[in-house]
């Protein structure tokens, strides 16, 4: 499983864009600081999530929940970009090359 920060990277895009994106096309929501799936993805083993510890400031130790792509996740986030003509660099980089 990936970030949404190498995901977007892909595009030459930022991981607040591609958040964005996604929210918008009603594919993930934010609640708290964690980005979570709308029910009809939720299902689908596009993310995982993974619990990272952390040590605050005033030395209490928490947590904090990081979403992870899949490469499934991947896939449906290329179909998704596609169908709205945005192309990973490496993509438009080859039909280039092939002109």
């Amino acid at each position: 499983a990936v970030s949404i920060t190498k995901i977007a990277k892909d595009y030459g895009k930022s991981a607040k864009w591609l958040n964005r994106y996604l929210h918008n096309k009603k594919v993930q929501f934010k609640q708290g600081n964690t980005w979570l799936l709308y029910q009809p993805y939720a299902a689908q083993g596009y993310t995982k999530s993974e619990t990272i510890p952390l040590d605050r400031y005033d030395g209490t130790t928490g947590t904090v929940i990081h979403t992870k792509w899949t490469q499934k996740g991947r896939l449906f986030i290329y179909d998704l970009l596609k169908k709205d003509n945005i192309l990973p660099l490496i993509d438009i980089e080859n039909s280039i090359d092939n002109n």
